[in-house]
Formats: structure tokens, C-alpha cells, sequence
């Protein structure tokens, strides 16, 4: 029925919703009980997104239980959240939309949240969620992580994952997998942060932070990933793939140097290979005991990232052993692990595919350094 009465616009007009109201009843007031066949264009166009949103809900529903993730057409389906002031420079257009009503994240405090404010949130609670629960802060810059910690203590947390790079960090945002109370809300404010995110914030937490009436605070307590795939469009194409979720465990990979990880090299080498897959490509990512120390990221060249890595390692936090490395993709020659040894890095892991690999091998075992092969891939572009 509703799609019948928009399809005749010139004679009907169509609500569709409450909010319609208003504009309806000024409308007959207006015009003596009729109404503009604008009013009435503007209705059916309404009318029509209305049906096409139900209709694309259950052939998405359909697709899902027949798991057919690529169909023939593809609909996506979604709702204006919020148009926002400006895209990633100020001269674009921007607007967020979800497939739910709302994003589940509650703002608490600050200015209006911008398209690359938005960007950075989903970057950091996309490493953040997959953290042990309760457990974590991650400091993102530019869609980069610039400092991870899993330390148990919140304050040794943060204080950790700020120092991987302090620099950074300034004007980041940063992730709190866990409630955040009075003591880390002082510890926070002693930067400037554009945004705080917080598995809760308890009350003497927000009074501190509210202090800085431009932080935005944000509560994604009730924050989830449900959806499935991610999205990239260019032009008149969209790429569409599954999100990288593989959930690491110790047998999942292969051992293939003499030396062997213990419990706790084992542990870290997890946790930084975990952190890689979320820092873009090429990517290599230093770790010491549960808190990363150097981040090397985006290059084209490994041995850059490489380079970068061990540069900013020593230039702030510097450990003198323990120092384990991952890499996102192979290593295609001995120069990159070369360089990581010779920096102090006791443990590496990486995908492996290299016709170098055999060579890689070899070098780990004449310099008893560990080497673990993940056996998959994880480029973030």
C-alpha cells in the first residue's frame, strides 16, 4: 500500500512516519486542505526509501541463511546517524550511517565527533575488542597504533602504551578495555587527547576529564563488531571482504628454529603478531614483556619499517633483552631479520612464502634467534 500511494504522488500524499507530522498539518493550513506537489515528491521519495529499506533487510536475511555472502546484487542497508561537519579535510562532504538505529557508542563529553575522529574510534576498538577482555589500552594516531599494552595494572597499562611513543600519542585517541576510574582519569589528563574510549568511565572519572570540555569521552561498554565484512569503495566499485578476525593460538603455529620459545616469548610473540595485523602494511611491530616498544608502519619497504621499528624503540623505551618482532607478510630476504637481531630482537614471527625461507632459517639458527612461522598473511592497506 505504500508503495502504491508513493507511486501516485500527484494526487497522494504518503507519511510514512511520525516525524512527518508537523510539516503535514502546516502544509493543510497552508493550503486549505491540500497539499504542494513538492510536499508530496518529497514524501514519496520517503515512502519509496522505506520500502526498499525493508525490502533490502530481508534479502540480506535470506542471503545470510543460505551463506550467500556475494550474491548477484548486493544491497546495503543503513540509517543516517549523524551529518557531520566535514569529511577528512574540510573541503569534503561527510555524513556516518549505521545499520542499526544507533552506534552503540555514547558520547559523554567534548565537541561534535569528526569524520577522522570516527575513523581513529574504529580503528582503536578494532584492535581494542580483540584484547583479553578487561584487558588493554591501545593509543591510535591516524589510524595507527602508536602504543598497545595488556598489563594488568590500568595506570602500568597506559603508562606503558603511552611510552612506546609519547610523541605520537599526542592529540591521539586512546582505548580503555576496561572501566576507567579516578586514578588512570588523572593519569590521562596530564596530555591532550582529542578522545578517551572506555569500556564505562566511573563518576569521579568523568568529573576529572570533564575538565577538558572539548575531550570527547566515549562509552563503547555496549560496542560490538556484528557485521561481517568491510567496505571499500572506489568510483563506481565497491570491494567487499570479510574482517580479519582469526583468533591466534600457540598450535597454530610452526617452530622452525632450534631455539625454542618458552611460555612467556611465546606470549608476547601472540600479542605482537596480533597488534601487527592491525597496523598498516608493511608492517613490523616490537614487543616486550606485554607492551609493545616499536611500531614501524605503511612503508613500501619492510627494511624501512624495520628500521623505523628498532628507531623508535630506542629512542624511547630501548629494553635491553626480551625483545621479541613480528611481521604482517614474509620477509623476502635475510636483510630485514638481520637487522631486527642486530637491534637485540630474540624471538620473530612471520607468515613465512619466501624462496628466501630456507635462508631465514638458517641465519636464525647461526644467531640462536627464534623463529616462528604463523603460516597466514595480514596486509592492512
Amino acid at each position: 500500500m505504500v508503495r502504491a500511494a508513493a507511486k501516485n504522488y500527484n494526487d497522494v500524499a504518503v507519511i510514512t512516519s511520525i516525524d512527518q507530522y508537523d510539516e503535514l498539518l502546516n502544509q493543510l493550513d497552508k493550503n486549505k486542505g491540500s497539499t504542494t506537489l513538492e510536499f508530496r515528491k518529497k514524501l514519496s521519495l520517503n515512502a519509496f526509501s522505506e520500502t526498499a529499506y525493508y525490502d533490502s533487510l530481508i534479502a540480506n536475511y535470506f542471503n545470510k541463511i543460505t551463506n550467500n555472502y556475494f550474491p548477484q546484487k548486493k544491497i546495503f542497508h543503513t540509517n543516517l546517524i549523524e551529518r557531520l561537519r566535514y569529511g577528512e579535510n574540510p573541503h569534503q562532504k561527510s555524513a556516518i550511517y549505521s545499520y542499526n538505529n544507533s552506534l552503540k557508542l555514547k558520547k559523554l563529553n567534548g565537541k561534535q565527533l569528526s569524520y577522522n575522529n570516527f575513523n581513529d574510534i574504529y580503528a582503536a576498538l578494532t584492535l581494542s575488542k580483540s584484547l583479553p577482555k578487561e584487558t588493554g589500552v591501545v593509543i591510535v594516531k591516524h589510524s595507527n597504533p602508536c602504543g598497545v599494552s595488556i598489563i594488568k595494572n590500568k595506570i602500568k597499562c597506559y603508562q606503558s602504551a603511552l611510552a612506546c611513543d609519547p610523541i605520537s600519542a599526542f592529540g591521539g585517541i586512546v582505548s580503555c578495555n576496561f572501566k576507567i576510574n579516578r586514578e588512570l582519569a588523572l593519569e590521562l589528563n596530564k596530555i591532550f587527547l582529542e578522545v578517551i574510549i572506555a569500556n564505562k568511565f566511573d563518576k569521579d572519572a568523568i568529573k576529572i576529564l570533564k575538565k577538558k570540555k572539548n575531550l570527547r569521552l566515549i562509552d563503547a561498554s555496549d560496542f560490538s563488531f556484528k557485521e561481517e565484512f568491510n567496505i571499500n569503495s572506489f568510483a563506481n566499485a565497491i570491494l567487499l571482504q570479510n574482517e580479519d578476525k582469526i583468533k591466534f593460538k600457540p598450535i597454530d603455529f610452526k617452530i622452525v628454529s632450534k631455539t625454542k620459545p618458552n611460555k612467556e616469548q611465546m606470549q608476547n610473540l601472540i600479542f605482537a603478531f596480533n597488534v601487527c595485523r592491525y597496523v598498516k602494511s608493511n608492517a613490523i611491530v616490537l614487543a616486550h614483556d606485554k607492551s609493545i616498544v616499536g611500531i614501524g608502519s605503511g612503508q613500501p619497504s619492510r627494511v624501512d619499517s624495520c628500521r623505523i621499528a628498532i628507531n623508535k624503540m630506542k629512542k624511547f623505551k630501548n629494553p635491553s633483552e626480551n625483545i621479541v618482532a613480528a611481521s604482517d607478510a614474509f620477509f623476502p630476504f635475510i636483510d630485514g631479520i638481520e637487522m631486527l637481531v642486530q637491534s637485540g630482537v630474540s624471538a620473530i614471527i612471520q607468515p613465512s612464502g619466501s624462496i628466501n625461507d630456507k635462508d631465514i632459517i638458517k641465519y636464525a639458527n647461526q644467531t640462536d634467534t627464534i623463529l616462528v612461522f604463523s603460516k597466514t598473511r595480514h596486509f592492512r592497506h
